[in-house]
C-alpha cells in the first residue's frame, strides 16, 4: 500500500474516532438535560395534582400526563389516559414500558398510605435522541470524507518532490559519469536525500574507474617483451654453465607471466591458479640449483 493511502487512512479513522467520541459525549449531556428536564416537568405536574386534590379531592389531568391513584397494590382511579400501566409503582423516578412506548413516572407515597403516580411520555424524548445520533453520525461521516479529501490532496503536494525525484533515478545511466540526479533545494529532506544519493553515484563511478585496467595495449606489450627477454637471458646463462636443465620451469614460468599480462581481468580463482603454477615453477628450480650446489 503506497505512503499516501496509509496516511490518508490512518488520519481519516483517527478523525473519525474523535469525531464520533465528542459527539457522543455530547449526545449524552443533551440526553442527561432533556431527561432532568422532564423529571421538572413531571414534579410540576405532582404538585398541581396535589393542590387540586386537597382542594376538591378529585385527580385532575390536562391530558399532558397521567394521574393514577393506588391504593392496596390496585389502581383506585387514572386519568389522562387509559393505557394499561405496570404495577407495583416504585417510588421516586423510574422509566416504565408500557405497549409501545416508554413512560416517565413519579411514585409518592401520601400520609394517608395510598400512592400517587404521575406519567409522561418519553416518546418525544427518544425522538429528540435519534435525531441527536442521526446528527452525531452524520458529522462523522462529513469529517472522516473531508479528512481524508485533505489528507489526501496534501499528501500529494508533499510527496510530489519525492516523485520526480523518483522518476529523475529511474532514467539514471550507471555507466555514463555525467548522469547525476537534479539540483533540489526544498524541501530539506529532499533536497539530502538527492545531495546523498548523488555522492553515492560519485563515489561508485570513482571506484569503478580506479579498479579499471590503467594502460593500453601498447604498454601491456612492453612488460610482455620485457618478460621475455628476461627468460631468454637467464635461460642463455644457465644453458652455458653446466648444471641442471631449467628450461622448462623457466619457459613455464615465462608462460604463466606472459598469461597474466594478456588478461589483466582475468577471474580471482584463475589468477590465483597460475600463480600457485608459478610457485610451483620457483620451488623446482630452487630444488634444482640447490642440488647442483651439493655436488
Amino acid at each position: 500500500m503506497r505512503l499516501r493511502t496509509q496516511l490518508a487512512l490512518a488520519v481519516t479513522a483517527l478523525v473519525a474516532l474523535v469525531v464520533a467520541l465528542a459527539g457522543l459525549f455530547v449526545v449524552l449531556r443533551i440526553d442527561g438535560r432533556d431527561s432532568d428536564a422532564l423529571d421538572r416537568e413531571i414534579s410540576s405536574r405532582a404538585d398541581r395534582v396535589r393542590v387540586t386534590a386537597s382542594k376538591n379531592g378529585t385527580l385532575a389531568s390536562d391530558g399532558s400526563f397521567v394521574a393514577r391513584l393506588i391504593k392496596g397494590g390496585e389502581v383506585v382511579k387514572q386519568v389522562g389516559s387509559s393505557a394499561g400501566l405496570p404495577l407495583p409503582v416504585p417510588d421516586g423516578y423510574t422509566t416504565v414500558q408500557a405497549g409501545d412506548g416508554e413512560w416517565r413516572s413519579l411514585g409518592e407515597t401520601l400520609p394517608s398510605g395510598a400512592q400517587l403516580q404521575i406519567l409522561m411520555s418519553q416518546d418525544d424524548l427518544n425522538d429528540q435522541h435519534g435525531s441527536n445520533v442521526r446528527i452525531v453520525v452524520l458529522l462523522v461521516v462529513l469529517a472522516a470524507l473531508l479528512s481524508a479529501a485533505g489528507v489526501w490532496f496534501a499528501t500529494g503536494y508533499m510527496l510530489r518532490p519525492f516523485q520526480r525525484l523518483l522518476t529523475s533515478a529511474r532514467e539514471l545511466d550507471p555507466s555514463d559519469p555525467s548522469s547525476r540526479l537534479p539540483e533540489v533545494r526544498s524541501p530539506r529532506e529532499v533536497a539530502e536525500l538527492a545531495s546523498t544519493l548523488n555522492g553515492l553515484l560519485d563515489r561508485a563511478q570513482g571506484t569503478k574507474q580506479a579498479a579499471a585496467p590503467a594502460f593500453s595495449d601498447e604498454t601491456v606489450e612492453m612488460p610482455r617483451i620485457v618478460v621475455k627477454e628476461v627468460v631468454e637471458k637467464v635461460v642463455e646463462k644457465v644453458v652455458t654453465k653446466p648444471g641442471p636443465d631449467l628450461r622448462p620451469p623457466l619457459a613455464d614460468l615465462g608462460a604463466n607471466l606472459e598469461a597474466l599480462l594478456d588478461n589483466p581481468d582475468m577471474p580471482a580463482t584463475q589468477r590465483h591458479l597460475i600463480l600457485a603454477a608459478m610457485a610451483d615453477e620457483h620451488r623446482r628450480m630452487v630444488t634444482l640449483l640447490a642440488e647442483q650446489a651439493d655436488r
